[in-house]
């Protein structure tokens, strides 16, 4: 478990801000086991040379210093190589080389594409600069990417990015011609053929930069940030491509999460670094999560909130923390202190965590989104340059909220979720072993199927969709317990959503929910169950399923619905009206988990069981992990009294926005 500390320029760059930081950091030393200082205060990607040389030559001093004082790993994270975002234009030198273009042909005044020639002479520069100031090891910031750059939310446009698209596929587009293609529905082939160039692109600038630190020192260590696949695929996620052209070990998933207003927010991006640590390469093995409270002002994300922030972090594959919360302007640090202390307190139960079940998958049902996202969606009316989703907003997170346990390991998980226009990231071959299994799935998604060809496979036609004025009622199928006649109306006309009114394709169909109009009409069902040929099952939720599904029939409904999607397997079950997220970690035989389950409500939780789909783990006595790191029984394993038995866990209450641990050995 690795603790790490990102400084800001404005802390260490003169003598006495450094003293005050290296003060601060001394009394806390068992929180830091590595410091990177930051390259720049702005975003801006043009930093002159002779400015970055003075700032080399401080660092350097800065570093040799640490290292004098106890501190053996430390290194530089280049904030700036192609720049964030257009910042400080008024202030800062003008942009030399090719700005990024967008693809109404407007320049960035901050960032560069990363084909230009002078522009990756020098960059070479400048991380040679870095390495010659003896880092340990060079982060490589989340600007490395080719969309939320500058003036465009997409990148890269200029007549050098064109080229080298027209070169390599014999074409001879203008910006303008290019565009529309890229816009027009039968313009997937060049949609793929762009996307794959802006991954090459990564690539070629990564390698250029390891070229350029290795040249000096072959020993210092790279890392890379990566960034949220919820906010775009634009960029191609080629992982164990660009990981391997930087010979990086060292990974940071991004995401963001500045401040607590919407605490739920912390577990949206654990889900979404578990999905960026599930396509890095097998070789990266120093995975640090970035917890980062920009805009670093004491009072905007509660201590509370920030462990257990990072403690779903590690649950989610991290196995350490780089923390981005200390001040970065002028001023005093003192404000920190009870942030730090709470760090070293909770180190322990990091360890232990990572010791117990840091080898362990991660449990649950995967809710599909493909790497190949945007190269292989539908365009329609011209909307592939839609606005990026930034606070990582994808919809059906809202099952964590109700308990539902996900994973975002295809390989790892218990079945399948599909929603919204995910499946058309998906080849028809890719969604047809998806179907094999259990599958997950809302209206439009069988809308996808239904045209590949896959309807069938899915025991469901849609017959007609509604967007206002229908309800959702509960039948008495056995998955409905004794719900059946609960009623829910999502109020699609204030949600501009769509119900989907189906028709059984099968005698074997089993519908879960009908349809009612506001007026009391019966209309026809909205959510079956089906168990295809292949032995897959798949159930359609055709009302909303990612809204307005906390209620307590609702959850059940669709917890029972999981749990016969995985063959009675899902990783856990609460059979209790709660807002507890579970996180859950299992051997790679099933005989033994870790389970985090985290109180996402303001109520305290009383009294509930969880059902754990472990059946290999029953009979094991079960422990919880404490805050201090030590472990205490905490119930002894029932014995088995029967095949199949899955264990399970008794836990008398989990305090507001609290976490308890528990495991087996």
């Amino acid at each position: 478990m690795k603790l790490s500390f990102r400084i800001l320029v404005p802390r260490y760059e003169s003598e006495e801000r450094f003293r005050e930081l290296l003060d601060f950091l001394q009394k806390h030393r068992n929180a830091v086991d590595e410091i990177m200082l930051f390259t720049e205060y702005w975003h801006q990607g043009y930093n002159p040379l002779d400015w970055f040389g003075e700032l080399c030559r401080i660092m350097k001093d800065r570093l040799t210093r640490l290292r004098e004082s106890g501190f053996a790993n430390v290194g530089i994270n280049m904030l700036a190589t192609l720049g964030h975002f257009d910042e400080a234009w008024d202030w800062l030198p003008a942009v030399p080389f090719q700005g990024t273009v967008g693809r109404d042909g407007l320049a960035s005044k901050s960032t560069f594409c990363p084909n230009s020639e002078p522009f990756r002479e020098y960059i070479a520069r400048k991380y040679t600069l870095v390495a010659e100031a003896g880092p340990s090891f060079v982060w490589v910031d989340d600007d490395i990417r080719m969309f939320g750059l500058g003036t465009s939310d997409y990148a890269c446009f200029c007549p050098t990015c064109i080229d080298i698209y027209n070169r390599k596929h014999g074409t001879s587009f203008s910006r303008e011609q290019l565009v529309e293609v890229l816009n027009a529905p039968d313009g997937g082939e060049t949609r793929e053929r762009w996307v794959r160039q802006n991954a090459e692109s990564i690539e070629r600038l990564l390698a250029h930069i390891e070229e350029a630190v290795h040249r000096v020192d072959s020993k210092i260590e790279l890392g890379l940030m990566t960034v949220s696949l919820g906010i775009s695929t634009y960029t191609g996620v080629d992982y164990p491509g660009w990981f391997s052209a930087l010979k990086a070990r060292k990974a940071r998933p991004g995401g963001g999460f500045f401040d607590d207003a919407k605490p739920f927010g912390l577990v949206r991006k654990a889900h979404e670094i578990n999905r960026q640590i599930a396509h890095y390469p097998e070789f990266v093995n120093d995975i640090q999560y970035e917890l980062e409270n920009f805009p670093f002002h004491r009072l905007s994300k509660s201590v509370r909130i920030t462990i257990e922030e990072c403690t779903a972090a590690i649950l989610s594959g991290c196995n350490g923390v780089a923390f981005d919360a200390l001040r970065g302007e002028l001023g005093s640090l003192e404000e920190y202190h009870e942030l730090m202390d709470a760090i070293e307190a909770i180190r322990p139960r990091w360890a232990e965590i990572e010791r117990i079940a840091g080898a362990y998958g991660t449990g649950g049902m995967y809710p599909a989104l493909s790497h190949l996202h945007e190269a292989r969606r539908t365009v329609d009316n011209g909307n592939w340059f839609d606005s990026l989703s930034v606070d990582n907003s994808l919809n059906f997170y809202a099952l964590s909220e109700i308990g539902f346990p996900l994973s975002m390991n295809a390989a790892e998980a218990r079945g399948t979720i599909l929603c919204e226009n995910a499946a058309e990231g998906y080849t028809t071959e890719e969604l047809r072993e998806m179907l094999r299994g259990g599958v997950l799935m809302d209206g439009k998604s069988l809308e996808i199927l239904t045209a590949r060809g896959l309807g069938e496979y899915c025991g469901a036609e849609i017959v007609r969709t509604y967007d206002n004025g229908v309800t959702e009622v509960l039948t008495g199928d056995p998955l409905n317990g004794d719900d059946a006649g609960e009623q829910r109306d999502v109020r699609f006309s204030m949600k501009k959503g769509v119900a989907y009114e189906l028709k059984p394709a099968s005698d074997k169909t089993r519908v879960l929910s009908r349809l009612l109009s506001y007026t009391k009409d019966e209309l026809g069902p909205v959510s079956t169950v089906y168990e295809n040929e292949w032995g897959g099952r798949v159930a359609v939720q055709g009302y909303a399923p990612w809204q307005m599904i906390h209620s307590g029939y609702k959850r059940k409904q669709l917890l029972r619905i999981g749990e016969w999607l995985s063959g009675g397997r899902l990783p856990a079950f609460i059979d209790k009206t709660l807002r507890v997220v579970p996180f859950v970690k299992y051997a790679a035989d099933e005989s033994g988990w870790l389970i985090l389950l985290l109180n996402a409500s303001f109520d305290e939780t009383g009294a509930f069981e969880v059902k754990l789909g472990y059946p290999q783990a029953a009979g094991k006595d079960i422990y919880e992990l404490l805050p201090d790191g030590t472990s205490v029984k905490h119930q002894q394993g029932a014995a088995p009294t029967g095949e199949g038995q899955l264990p399970t866990l008794s836990v008398d209450n989990v305090g507001v926005w609290q976490s308890r641990i528990f495991y087996t050995r």
